[in-house]
């Protein structure tokens, strides 16, 4: 009779390093830029801060958007809580005031 034997895999397991792969780009970018002239490593500087700026501006929009909906959202939740606690309170109030006929009958 045949025993069944567990399935062996091949693996190893890899650990990824953000900061160093971060660091590997910077040294291979930089390693790349030597041969470079100055003239167009300001520009590539000036290119890098110029996207960096891009990125925080539409950072700032997309909060102040994500914000502004916010609040209306607040808003339409509050005004939809108030009028379904009024409707709630003029239904009580109905109800008392039926309340009220249906006493006054039954002592006459």
């Amino acid at each position: 009779m045949k025993v069944n034997t567990n399935k062996r895999f091949d693996y190893t397991p890899r650990y990824y390093d953000a900061r160093k792969e971060r660091i590997r780009m910077m040294q291979r970018s930089y390693s790349e830029n030597e041969n470079v002239s100055i003239t167009d490593q300001q520009a590539h500087l000036r290119d890098k801060m110029q996207s960096a700026w891009q990125y925080e501006k539409s950072y700032t929009k997309q909060s102040r958007s994500a914000n502004i909906r916010l609040i209306i959202i607040l808003i339409a939740l509050l005004l939809a809580t108030y009028f379904i606690l009024d409707s709630v309170d003029m239904f009580a109030a109905e109800v008392i005031d039926l309340d009220k006929g249906i006493n006054t009958q039954i002592r006459n």
